[in-house]
């Protein structure tokens, strides 16, 4: 018997600066939305209304330039400290009901729903493990936490994010392929050049 997503809950990071690329990258247009809006309806089409978007930098521009309804959209202060921040205020904002959380980042545009699905069916059929995704030789996020990890989540520091637990639980994690999740946009550049290939 597989475990329910009734109580999966979606963390949305999007509170980062954006320094390299001069302008907030959660607004980047790609496939005629944003990409924190991408994150936000693929999420969503999984989990429903069971998603916590973590803003910081650029929160007002953000929300006064897309529509987040329908997410649960919480401000961290202490964004400048690093991401492992930004994850602790979206691990605390979570209900006491929630049972595991799939973390995700607002700029990997090629993880889509069925990327995240692959993830979710993987925790469904062990909802004890962490689910990582497995690419450039190595585990990352998006990843799925039961909330048996939540307690190491909320003592993570700095700005290596959840890396530095997957590699503490190395041994114990349940990877899954997802060669998508190695492309992150840093600069209006790497969206322009993704944009190009696929038009090849």
């Amino acid at each position: 018997m597989t475990a329910s997503l009734d109580n999966v809950y979606a963390v949305i990071l999007a509170a980062g600066a954006s320094t390299r690329m001069g302008s907030p990258k959660q607004l980047l247009v790609w496939e005629n939305r944003t990409l924190l809006e991408h994150a936000v309806l693929n999420a969503r089409s999984l989990l429903q209304e069971r998603c916590v978007v973590v803003l910081g930098a650029h929160a007002e521009a953000i929300q006064a330039s897309i529509n987040l309804n329908g997410a649960s959209v919480i401000v961290n202060p202490h964004w400048q400290e690093g991401i492992a921040s930004s994850i602790r205020a979206g691990i605390r904002a979570l209900p006491a009901s929630a049972n595991s959380a799939v973390i995700l980042l607002c700029d990997q545009p090629l993880i889509g729903a069925e990327q995240i699905r692959t993830l979710l069916n993987g925790w469904q059929n062990e909802p004890s493990r962490i689910v990582a995704s497995y690419y450039r030789d190595g585990a990352g996020v998006p990843a799925v936490f039961p909330t048996e990890f939540f307690g190491e989540l909320l003592n993570l520091e700095g700005d290596r994010g959840a890396k530095k637990l997957l590699m503490k639980f190395d041994e114990s994690l349940l990877k899954i392929a997802l060669p998508e999740a190695a492309l992150d946009i840093d600069s209006a550049g790497d969206l322009e050049t993704l944009t190009v290939s696929r038009q090849i």
